[in-house]
């Protein structure tokens, strides 16, 4: 199977606090918001439900029975798109509240470990530092293409390795080359994911879409597995990332913390219909329904087969 065009197109991100992320991927990391904007508003029969959202419980009980479930999802679920280099939109932050209370829907579990971007080559990491440092956000040094926890002193490039408010890891790279001017991020490069059975994960992208194992850790790291996937041309897309406790027993993947992840150039279809947030990841057509299908792996992880522009 060949899979050299297939490429990440963006990564969808539950969030505790809509306001909170927005805030720190704008302020710290210079990304590009367009949002929030309810999901309830993107269609005329998502605003006439609103409407009986916002009438208060008298007016939506006696209308309840019509609404279709996915129709009551929206009205209680806000997004914001984000734009690392300013030329595409490539995170969706979805915030998810519960109808009953109104309460938001906390991040938990292990889903996403974190994602991997490249920095701008303009931009100087000790300056960075000392920039993240002044805003209090929770940030170390580590090594390329790990989990910020491995230092290595003879390595003459390191990554910081910054939280965001619900705890994900972003790994920042240093630029190597300038491609997009004015911006702190030059692209979103690969997705970390936990898995509870790296191994079987490996054998789902391999076998299915193509994938290629470059690095294989094993047992060499105490606690931690890593298997880096990449397409033919050795590209890095997807890190499995394993977790053992001290009886040996495999870290259970799982919960509230990844909508899903979008891929390009996937040769297999999947379902046309979702649970996960569907839309076009573009402010000036902003859907729901982007047309794509929606495929899931052995850790039970979303991944849309987004149509190629």
């Amino acid at each position: 199977m060949n899979n050299d065009m297939i490429s990440l197109d963006h990564i969808a991100l539950h969030v505790t606090s809509l306001e909170q992320s927005i805030r720190f991927y704008q302020n710290i990391l210079q990304m590009e918001v367009f949002g929030p904007v309810n999901l309830g508003t993107l269609s005329a029969s998502g605003r006439f439900v609103g409407k009986a959202v916002s009438g208060g419980q008298g007016l939506l009980k006696g209308i309840i029975k019509g609404i279709s479930p996915r129709a009551l999802h929206d009205q209680y679920t806000d997004i914001a798109l984000l734009a690392s280099s300013g030329s595409k939109y490539d995170i969706l932050l979805v915030q998810k509240r519960y109808p009953e209370t109104g309460m938001t829907k906390s991040v938990d579990g292990k889903t996403i470990f974190g994602f991997s971007c490249t920095l701008s080559q303009s931009i100087n990491t000790e300056i960075l530092a000392w920039d993240l440092a002044q805003a209090e956000a929770t940030f170390q040094w580590g090594d390329q293409n790990y989990d910020g926890t491995l230092f290595t002193e003879d390595n003459l490039i390191h990554s910081i390795y910054v939280q965001d408010p619900d705890g994900r890891v972003i790994e920042l790279k240093p630029g190597t080359e300038d491609t997009s001017q004015g911006s702190c991020i030059t692209s979103i490069d690969s997705i970390t994911l936990h898995a509870t059975y790296p191994e079987k994960s490996a054998q789902y992208y391999t076998k299915t879409h193509g994938f290629s194992i470059t690095s294989d850790s094993k047992t060499t790291i105490p606690g931690k597995r890593f298997i880096w996937l990449t397409d033919s041309s050795g590209r890095r897309l997807i890190l499995l990332y394993g977790l053992i406790s001290p009886d040996g027993t495999p870290v259970q993947a799982g919960g509230y913390g990844l909508d899903h992840f979008a891929l390009t150039g996937l040769s297999i279809k999947g379902e046309k219909h979702s649970i996960q947030t569907d839309v076009r990841m573009n402010p000036g057509n902003l859907i729901e329904n982007s047309g794509s299908t929606y495929l899931q792996d052995s850790d039970g992880y979303w991944i849309e087969n987004y149509p190629e522009s």
